[in-house]
């Protein structure tokens, strides 16, 4: 008997040394579960040692999660002889693992339960492999971008539903097929080319090209393209992630397109316009403005455009700009800006705030007209209503003068004319030298009354409100003549008639203007006086025969429209929206003018004093 109990430990022994060999770990139970056999594997896999496992329950030790209640598992394993499944056990260090394994039972020649033989391979990792597959295989799924495999060879073997929805080919039409089913005829290199870099190992991100679908229909995709290796590192294939572009191409030539318009619209437009971030930094100007002040956009960029600026306006320009750019308020200001030629031109300047479709603020917008003229303009409009102003104020003082002088001092000299007669005539009878001298004082005042009622005339001549210019020039005409010596040849149209008052006073200064002129600094003997009416307008032309004017003075009075009087015809002209002409040389100088006539319904308040004339 001690014999074969011998034979039975050796053979035992020698099992358990074969079992130690396995990599698995392998466990023998007895009924009760409790372990009698734990080998190098089973210490290995779980950290716990033969001492700490034998005689331990299996499931305690292990803290084993069964993937159905532990009675029906038990119930299959009696019935069936064997169970195999999947477990998560517990390690020494807390550490879970996941194994497949496999109960055998092993029964007496009575039948009874003698052991429970068990085999633990552990599959963690490979669970694990399986999930993040399945995950992958998920996400590819439901993936919105095409996701396709091929290998070197350009074959597919891969094609998810997104593939399936841009490409319009199912899985079963594509697997099997050589890439080049959705690749564009004229693009085909670009295939080699892309196996080419794939088989060297090399990446190509968000390459954008074209591809083709089922229909014929191109589409603009956005490929990443990876390379696929096998368990040793060798590449086997290439993974494609395809994006449809095309409504982001097409919005995008849309976006050119309009870009292009805007562009080509500002640079058309005579508006300067220019435009700014949230920093208040500037970043646009268009062409108008970029030729108006003869710089490039990198110079007028940010706060480059301030330098243009003329330095008496750059505080105020920069304060309004930069209090409302704070408030976001629209603002309006003029200030000059250097023009490319140097001079500095006056711009008007209006800013509005940016807003995009959800309220947020953008920046500014700025458009600048160039009002340099308008302004010159406006402030000559002022210069030529102060002067007609001050003209038509000196034109009314010099007809109260000539009133007051007419009226009062005139009054006076008439009487002191009549007192001086009678007392000449008492003292003839008793003082007869005195009567002498009395006699010589009556004439020097009736002198001095002759020389005041001239003044008086010359000031403002009653006839021209009595009779009109024709009259008014004929008396000052002949008067001048008398005073200078002159001979002046006075001509005027028979049908000349009557004209507005303030017109006929305007012809009266221009003439005696002109002839003040030719006696003061023409030195000439002689001048001609003509007045016409022809075409709705006055024609009115004073020469004479005098020095003339030297080339230089004649530009300079051309130009500046002022010396010798000239300054004062030029505006009564200006009134009536008249023009002059003055031409001269060694033998004389000419000064013409032309007058537009009112029309009829001004002309018709005068009728009435002309039929009285």
């Amino acid at each position: 008997m001690i014999g074969n109990h011998k034979n039975v430990d050796e053979a035992f022994e020698e099992k358990a040394r074969l079992l130690d060999l396995s990599n698995d770990a392998i466990l023998v139970r007895d009924a009760s579960d409790r372990i009698t056999f734990w080998n190098k594997g089973a210490r290995d896999m779980y950290g716990f040692s033969r001492e700490e496992a034998i005689g331990r329950v299996s499931h305690d030790l292990l803290r084993t999660e069964f993937p159905e209640p532990l009675g029906s598992m038990k119930e299959k394993l009696l019935r069936d002889g064997q169970w195999a499944g999947e477990l998560r056990h517990t390690c020494a260090t807390g550490a879970k693992k996941t194994v497949s394994t496999r109960w055998v039972v092993e029964r007496d020649a009575s039948g009874n339960i003698r052991s429970v033989l068990e085999s633990n391979r552990d599959i963690t990792e490979a669970k694990r492999a399986e999930e993040a597959q399945n995950r992958l295989a998920a996400i590819v799924e439901s993936s919105d971008d095409a996701i396709v495999s091929k290998g070197l060879d350009g074959i597919i073997t891969s094609w998810n539903k997104a593939a399936e929805r841009m490409f319009g080919y199912t899985a079963n039409e594509a697997i099997g097929q050589h890439i080049i089913l959705i690749i564009p005829p004229d693009r085909k290199d670009e295939e080699k080319d892309i196996l080419a870099r794939i088989g060297r190992g090399e990446r190509i991100d968000h390459f954008q090209t074209v591809r083709r679908h089922k229909d014929g229909t191109l589409l603009d995709v956005s490929v990443t393209i990876s390379p696929v290796r096998d368990w040793s590192g060798r590449i086997i294939g290439a993974s494609k992630v395809a994006r449809d572009i095309t409504a982001q191409k097409r919005t995008e030539q849309a976006l050119r397109e309009s870009e292009q318009l805007y562009q080509a619209v500002t640079d058309a437009s005579p508006i300067m316009i220019w435009m700014s971030g949230t920093d208040t930094l500037c970043y646009y100007f268009n062409k108008g403005w970029l030729d108006f002040v003869g710089r490039t956009l990198e110079q007028e960029a940010g706060h480059g455009w301030a330098e243009n600026v003329h330095p008496d306006d750059f505080d105020r320009c920069l304060q309004v700009y930069v209090s409302n750019f704070a408030a976001r308020r629209p603002f309006e200001m003029e200030y000059r800006l250097r023009h490319h030629s140097g001079r500095y031109r006056w711009i008007f300047d209006r800013g509005v705030p940016r807003y995009k479709p959800d309220g947020t603020f953008e920046g500014y917008v700025g458009g600048c007209l160039d009002i340099h003229d308008r302004k010159e303009a406006r402030e000559t409009i002022r210069i030529v209503d102060e002067s007609l102003r001050l003209l038509k104020v000196q034109d009314e003082e010099r007809r109260r003068i000539a009133r007051e002088l007419h009226d009062s001092a005139g009054q006076t000299l008439t009487v002191l004319g009549l007192s001086l007669a009678q007392l000449v005539e008492k003292a003839q009878v008793i003082a007869p030298e005195l009567a002498k001298e009395g006699k010589h004082i009556e004439e020097v005042v009736q002198q001095l009354h002759r020389e005041i009622r001239t003044t008086s005339y010359l000031l403002h001549p009653p006839l021209l409100d009595e009779a009109g210019v024709k009259s008014a020039l004929s008396w000052y005409v002949q008067g001048v003549a008398e005073r200078s010596g002159m001979m002046i040849d006075f001509n005027i149209s028979a049908d000349f008639g009557r004209l507005p008052a303030e017109m006929e006073l305007a012809i009266f200064r221009i003439v005696q203007e002109c002839l003040t002129n030719i006696h003061r600094h023409a030195a000439s003997k002689t001048a001609r006086i003509r007045l016409a009416r022809a075409n709705a307008s006055v024609y009115i032309e004073v020469r004479d025969e005098g020095k003339g004017i030297s080339a230089e003075r004649l530009a300079e009075i051309r130009s500046r429209g002022s010396g010798v009087g000239i300054g004062g015809i030029r505006e009564r002209l200006r009134r009536f929206h008249g023009e002059m002409r003055i031409e001269s040389d060694g033998s004389g100088t000419t000064v013409s003018a032309t007058i537009p006539i009112p029309n009829e319904a001004l002309l018709a308040a005068f009728e009435p004093l002309q039929a009285a004339v």
